[in-house]
């Protein structure tokens, strides 16, 4: 899906199935710091015009994401808890460049293969029986937008970027997602 080089774990849905309560907190976080990340990246680059209008968007649909899955934890009266981190997330970083303008790029496409997990892992929720069926409506229509944002920071990254130096950095970083999804334990997050 969008490109990865591996798919998730099989056990990873029926763990995340089992703990409805955990994927939908980590969701929550996960959203919350995607509308993070968007700011960041205004604030890194706010002289990027065409990279601050999509960063506007992602923040909005990113916020209302986070607000659809609050409303969610508090119908199934849970409250949210603090953010355990994401150690995919932590280790993808780990292979941003420090340099710019490769740190750009990196950052961008970083960004994508996140959304590209995120896609894949809403896919699989979507079509998991033992998930009741108003959340596998919702992990099948959050599944499109996540692709949206996929595409959007892949699209940018061409536009500051030649296409080879994209396509070839994000072969790149495609094996190295890949080899990090392999050797992460399933856990009920959303990337675990």
């Amino acid at each position: 899906m969008l490109g990865l080089k591996t798919a998730s774990n099989s056990e990873w849905v029926t763990i995340a199935a089992a703990n409805l309560e955990q994927i939908l907190i980590d969701h929550a976080h996960c959203e919350k710091k995607a509308a993070a990340n968007g700011m960041a990246m205004i604030a890194r680059y706010p002289d990027r015009d065409q990279l601050v209008r999509e960063m506007i968007a992602l923040i909005k649909e990113e916020t209302e994401h986070f607000e659809f899955i609050f409303e969610e934890l508090q119908r199934r009266g849970v409250s949210l808890t603090r953010d355990r981190g994401d150690r995919y997330v932590q280790e993808l970083s780990g292979h941003v460049n420090k340099n710019e303008p490769r740190r750009m790029l990196d950052f961008l496409l970083v960004a994508a293969l996140i959304e590209a997990r995120s896609c894949e892992r809403f896919s699989l929720l979507s079509k998991c029986e033992d998930i009741p069926a108003d959340l596998r409506t919702l992990y099948h229509e959050l599944l499109a937008s996540e692709a949206g944002h996929y595409r959007a920071f892949t699209d940018l990254a061409r536009a500051y970027f030649p296409r080879e130096e994209v396509q070839q950095r994000l072969d790149e970083l495609l094996d190295i997602e890949a080899a990090i999804v392999r050797q992460l334990p399933s856990e009920p997050t959303m990337h675990g």
